[in-house]
């Protein structure tokens, strides 16, 4: 399973710097294109999480990583939608 990790974790990283450094305008402020980096890696870091969670359901270990990492997405899914991504909106 670390195996998966470590290719993953780098690939899913690569792909959303990737993806901004395409999409992003020259004159996007530094705060804006961390915040969408971060947004959107919360977002795709399930392709990681899934397999992960998954596999340790299967084998029948309890891991408490993986359930920090489930909640560390949605909270952090959950304040960017509700209140960083608006309040950046607004300025």
């Amino acid at each position: 399973m670390w195996l998966f990790y470590l290719i993953s974790f780098p690939l899913t990283l690569g792909m959303v710097v990737l993806t901004l450094k395409y999409f992003a305008g020259p004159d996007v402020p530094r705060y804006v294109f961390f915040t969408v980096g971060y947004t959107w890696f919360c977002s795709i870091s399930v392709i990681i999480l899934v397999p992960a969670d998954i596999s340790s359901t299967i084998i029948g270990h309890d891991n408490g990583g993986i359930s920090f990492f489930w909640s560390w997405s949605y909270w952090s899914t959950f304040l960017l939608t509700w209140l960083v991504v608006p309040l950046i909106q607004g300025v």
